[in-house]
């Protein structure tokens, strides 16, 4: 075989993308003046105003406070993760609705706001939720 000198090498054009090799997991980006941005959500501030009113509600008692914190943050550590698990989540949201409904409601209108897939799921759950207190 000839060896292959630069000039012979692999030329694309003006304005084309060459990629070799495994790219899985990577961004590729096309085009002029391009930004690159890693989407994720930090819902730990949400959680903290959400901590803040558990500590402010005049209608729960201390233990009380203790068991939806509880609940709360195992909600924050199952968002927190890729692909929350949305039967897990919907049980901790009944749990908390028991002991805490004016609380409960407010982290569903806290929590559906942020972008992406967590505020899809919490929609679902929200609806789900709904639905359910509709049926009883």
């Amino acid at each position: 075989m000839p060896a292959k000198n630069k000039k012979d090498g692999l030329n694309a054009g003006d304005n084309s993308i060459v990629i070799g090799g495994n790219v899985q997991g990577s961004n590729i980006v096309v085009g002029n003046n391009n930004n690159v941005t890693s989407q994720t959500i930090n819902i730990a501030p949400l959680f903290k105003a959400l901590y803040q009113k558990v500590e402010e509600s005049k209608e729960l008692k201390p233990q009380e406070k203790t068991d939806v914190k509880e609940e709360l943050q195992e909600i924050q550590t199952v968002l927190e993760q890729p692909n929350p698990d949305e039967t897990f989540l919907a049980r901790r949201f009944r749990n908390l609705k028991r002991m805490a409904p004016e609380i409960t409601e407010i982290a569903f209108e806290t929590l559906k706001n942020p972008i992406g897939g967590v505020a899809e799921v919490i929609k679902r759950i929200v609806q789900k939720a709904t639905e359910e207190a509709g049926a009883k």
